[in-house]
């Protein structure tokens, strides 16, 4: 039975439809992400000089986290679509030399 339920999954458009949407809603939720934290970091102001050190520091890191998100998304777009080129030369059902 677990075998047939493989089988439905693979041929199923929903399944794929439902992969590009949620990956659609997480990248609006990562750009809504720095969005909102960049206009939050900017707004707060800060007494201590070690608090003011500490944000510097989070702010440099978060430049740099996202930065690399789009790269990451690219990474798991690219290999949705090396999986659905694979699945057309019948890559996923066994066959060898």
């Amino acid at each position: 039975m677990k075998a047939n339920r493989k089988l439905i999954l693979e041929d199923d458009k929903a399944v794929s439809a439902g992969i590009v949407g949620g990956l659609v809603a997480l990248l609006i939720t990562i750009v809504v992400g720095i969005l909102v934290y960049w206009q939050l970091s900017g707004s707060i102001t800060l007494t201590s000089d070690a608090a003011n050190t500490s944000r510097d520091g989070v702010n440099t890191m978060a430049s740099t986290v996202f930065a690399l998100l789009p790269i990451i998304a690219l990474v798991v777009v690219a290999s949705i679509i090396l999986g659905v080129v694979v699945g057309f030369g019948g890559g996923g059902r066994g066959g060898g030399m």
